[in-house]
């Protein structure tokens, strides 16, 4: 899944979406972790619904993924129980960490600023739905 994080996509994937997707199915999200439903995917790959999930975010990211925990316990049961399961990968969500990318970033920001201010469109506005 690479889809944008809105109210309307919070928990697309849900204990519904899963128990109609072919049973052993793989879930792919490397988007953002509220699109998923931790819970109800537990329950999919306890089953055998889900045939196994690799994710680089997760809902609660913020209280986890960008600090060393290295040496201590990890408070959250929820990705505790996800990562028990053979057939999770959860890697960083660090992508946007190279070079390249930092890159693109910056020089996105300044255009859109240069554009903003001397009143042109917006190459890359995102505007709410209506």
């Amino acid at each position: 899944m690479h889809v944008p994080l809105t109210p309307q996509t919070y928990h697309i994937v849900n204990a519904r979406s899963l128990a109609r997707v072919k049973r052993g199915a793989l879930l792919v999200n490397t988007s953002r972790g509220g699109l998923v439903d931790t819970e109800a995917a537990i329950e999919a790959l306890k089953s055998g619904q889900l045939g196994g999930i690799a994710i680089d975010v997760y809902e609660q990211e913020a209280d986890i993924f960008f600090k060393d925990l290295s040496s201590t316990v990890i408070a959250d049961d929820v990705i505790q129980r996800l990562v028990s399961f053979p057939n999770v990968i959860l890697t960083g969500h660090q992508a946007f960490f190279t070079r390249e990318a930092l890159g693109t970033i910056l020089d996105t920001t300044l255009m859109s600023v240069s554009d903003f201010a001397a009143g042109r469109p917006l190459a890359n506005e995102v505007v709410a739905p209506s």
